[in-house]
């Protein structure tokens, strides 16, 4: 097993010194962008589109009193959105879209509606939760924990029927390598069946790594399942490779797969980060399957990321999680406690609660778990993502905190991947300076981790503090206040806080008017990022 590991400690250390020096450079692939299959479905879409923008223009050339009736539309859809329960951020772009393009705004408005693009999804989803219920323990007052602990596990309850498991195993990576590397051993042990859901998997040494355990595993007679998405995995996971796992007997389905076709259910991506093994075990957190997240392949400097392994119940809670959304995309209905393993209703040791999000339930919940994180705390409150793109609500829970009394930090990447959001995220976070937020960026790396940490608990997953994890995509995460990981997660971010430079409002971005202006600009498309 030793030749197969990522050997974690060895690429740590050279991936970053202990004193923040230089960085070992580390060998860089480009990826495989599937060139030609994008360039079709990109073609066919604008095509698509030339031919609405056609009949559009044709339609007004005939008709002049269109634009009078194409307007009063839109003024319609105005009123209607801001009578909605959409985020402000999303209803400002909506009011600010209609109005400057009232001819045909208010057509784009109405195919936006998830009961058209999303409306048969949803009934699917809603049978199989109606037909999947009962498989969690009962929800039981938490006597023995603290007042926070005991609100946000009832809100977890309440909000989306998760489960809080009492005593369950749960230990926390402070790097992607070193998760992986227990996720390797983990899977030589594996002997009844393997889950695998992610929003990136890609070609590489990692994933050959993978396909080589888990091809003798099938020979072994172990069931795999692996789930990727349409969007994240288009052009990173080879055509080779796909034939070459289903050859071994690898089960592997995308989800809301890229079609060459204009429907606005392209935005709406599955980005949890999910891997059962037996129903014994499950891993969630920042990491995709994929180099750069191992440090194998330098992208944006040192990669740095983190993970969480649970066991017990907790475990039994992801297998579910992944076989309501297997049965989504393959469509095909089986006995899920063939694989969801009964649950002891233990009421004394840490709390241990997954938790998902999505189209696929009614209420935001990843975002509430991370409101009441906030809410909650009365010492400390630290923060790692890599994008910060907060809605009002949370942008003035941070606020209020940091005027209180309670220590805020933020850590940011100092290398960005996608500069224009990260240029939103570095505006949003400075904005929150003169209230006391402390905001760091990591030197020379990209911090793809997603924890929120109070003295009281923590949540670590999928999650980035941004409009598009908390109210398009499906994500999931651990919520635990387990002393162990809170002492890891605390260790973890002063490591961090070593190798990073604080943002203050002397050597703030914001001072300069260009920085300024442009994140202005891209604020306002902060709900697309």
């Amino acid at each position: 097993m030793r030749d197969k590991k990522i050997s974690a400690r060895r690429r740590e250390t050279k991936a970053h010194s202990p004193k923040g020096g230089k960085v070992v450079t580390i060998r860089t692939e480009g990826r495989n962008l599937g060139a030609w299959r994008t360039f079709a479905i990109g073609f066919f879409i604008i095509l698509q589109t030339a031919l609405l923008l056609l009949f559009y223009l044709g339609v007004i050339s005939y008709f002049r009193i269109y634009q009078l009736i194409a307007f009063v539309l839109s003024f319609i859809c105005c009123i209607h959105v801001l009578s909605t329960s959409k985020p402000g951020h999303t209803k400002t772009v909506w009011v600010l879209f209609l109005l400057l393009f009232n001819s045909f705004g208010y057509i784009a408005y109405v195919m936006s509606s998830e009961k058209l693009f999303f409306g048969w999804a949803k009934r699917r989803y809603n049978k199989i939760f109606k037909r999947t219920q009962g498989l969690t323990p009962e929800y039981a007052p938490l006597t023995h924990v603290c007042p926070q602990v005991q609100r946000d596990a009832e809100y977890l309850w309440n909000a989306g029927g998760f489960a809080s498991y009492c005593g369950s195993p749960v230990k926390y990576f402070p790097s992607g390598a070193s998760m992986f590397d227990d996720v390797l051993d983990e899977l030589e042990r594996a002997e009844k069946f393997v889950f695998i859901e992610f929003f990136i998997i890609a070609d590489g040494v990692l994933l050959n790594r993978f396909c080589d355990v888990l091809s003798q595993k099938v020979k072994e007679g172990v069931e795999v399942r692996i789930i990727c998405d349409g969007m994240g995995s288009h052009g990173t996971l080879s055509f080779q490779m796909q034939i070459k796992l289903k050859k071994a007997g690898v089960k592997l389905f995308r989800f809301n797969r890229i079609v060459p076709r204009f429907t606005f259910a392209l935005n709406v991506r599955d980005h949890r980060k999910i891997i059962v093994i037996d129903g014994k075990t499950a891993y969630t957190g920042g990491c995709n399957l994929a180099d750069e997240y191992v440090n194998e392949k330098r992208m944006h400097g040192y990669w740095k990321d983190s993970g969480i392994k649970v066991g017990g119940g907790a475990a039994a809670g992801f297998t579910l999680m992944f076989l309501r959304q297997w049965e989504f995309v393959s469509k095909k209905t089986e006995d899920y406690r063939k694989y969801v393993l009964p649950v002891e209703n233990v009421r004394e040791g840490a709390v241990v609660a997954p938790y998902a999000d999505g189209k696929d339930y009614e209420r935001f919940v990843c975002k509430g778990v991370y409101s009441n994180i906030m809410a909650g705390t009365n010492e400390k409150l630290y923060i790692m993502t890599p994008y910060f793109i907060p809605d009002e609500d949370t942008a003035a829970i941070l606020a209020e905190k940091a005027l209180s009394g309670v220590d805020v930090r933020i850590i940011l990447p100092d290398v960005p991947d996608k500069p224009y959001v990260y240029r939103v995220s570095v505006d949003s976070a400075e904005r929150l300076i003169s209230s006391g937020v402390r905001v760091f960026k990591m030197r020379r790396a990209f911090v793809h981790s997603k924890v929120v940490f109070s003295e009281n608990c923590v949540a670590v997953g999928s999650v980035n503090i941004d409009l598009r994890s908390y109210y398009n995509q499906f994500e999931n995460g651990v919520y635990t206040n387990d002393n162990g990981v809170l002492c890891d997660v605390l260790r973890d971010f002063e490591n961090v806080f070593k190798v990073c430079k604080e943002v203050t409002e002397k050597n703030s971005t914001r001072n300069k008017l260009l920085p300024r202006m442009v994140a202005g600009v891209l604020r306002v498309f902060a709900p697309l990022m």
